[in-house]
């Protein structure tokens, strides 16, 4: 009886508890599933979606990935001109590399004359005072630029034989690298016409062409009448101004420059001349020039 009454509470007391432990079960279950749930959901409205739309619109295209091969042929199209495989091309690009070659030579040339000049003078000039102070500046000047001239020489070298293989690899015929086709008329080309009106300003424009070249040989001869008569070089945006009363003791050079001067000028206004006497036969006004 006794063992009855105690498997009957026990009984009794699991049925009462079963419904309380049922729904706390039920409640961990269903706070599970929401919270899983809540992560996993996201509500998206038309603003969202307008947003979307607006940042796909300004993203860049993704670029194309070219092949190799296309790489490599736009990139030697861009390199090579519209004329690069035309014989006047080539004939072009020869002469100009072959005369900066033969432009360093020349110049090699001239200044080794000129080194050998001055130290001649160092050691024979007797009627110049103070010899070294003179000449030395100019010596080591003179060295210093065939020094450079040097590294010119050979960069101009190193173009031409590039250009020579270039040439080889191109496939074209090495006749063209002797061509002389650029320095024919190009028919593509048109040659400007004349001014049907030859005003003041042409003819300006003609006598300021024959200024600058001129200018060109004797500003060269003027700076170096500064080097001597001053004894030191040009400063930056120094002008070679013209020296006063040389006298007796001044380096024979000097005088040589004078007299080359004298002449270039001389000469300038010649030519000068004769466009002024063109223009006024061809209907121009003598105030023009003045």
């Amino acid at each position: 009886m006794v063992r009855r009454f105690l498997a009957n509470v026990c009984l009794f007391s699991l049925l009462s508890a079963l419904p309380v432990l049922c729904q706390s079960l039920a409640d961990l279950a269903k706070k599970e599933r929401e919270k899983q749930q809540g992560k996993s959901r996201t509500v998206y409205t038309n603003d969202d979606l307008n947003k979307y739309e607006e940042l796909r619109s300004s993203a860049p295209e993704t670029p194309v990935t070219q092949s190799p091969d296309s790489a490599g042929k736009s990139s030697k199209a861009m390199l090579a001109g519209p004329d690069d495989s035309t014989e006047r091309a080539w004939s072009k690009r020869f002469i100009e590399t072959k005369a900066r070659v033969r432009d360093s030579k020349t110049n090699a040339d001239a200044l080794q004359a000129k080194l050998n000049d001055l130290n001649m003078k160092l050691l024979r000039q007797s009627d110049v005072l103070d010899r070294e102070n003179v000449y030395g500046p100019l010596i080591a000047q003179a060295k210093q630029q065939i020094e450079d001239n040097k590294g010119e020489s050979a960069a101009a070298q190193q173009a031409l034989d590039d250009l020579r293989e270039e040439l080889r690899k191109s496939g074209n015929p090495a006749s063209w690298e002797n061509s002389e086709a650029a320095l024919k008329p190009d028919p593509k080309e048109t040659k400007p016409e004349e001014p049907k009106i030859k005003d003041q300003k042409y003819w300006q424009e003609k006598i300021g062409a024959i200024d600058k070249r001129y200018n060109a040989m004797i500003t060269p001869l003027e700076t170096e009448r500064f080097q001597l008569v001053n004894r030191r070089n040009l400063k930056d945006g120094e002008t070679p101004t013209a020296p006063g009363f040389l006298g007796m003791g001044a380096p024979p050079r000097v005088l040589d420059i004078e007299i080359q001067i004298k002449e270039l000028n001389k000469k300038r206004d010649q030519e000068k001349q004769e466009v002024v006497n063109q223009a006024t036969r061809e209907g121009a006004l003598p105030g023009w020039f003045r």
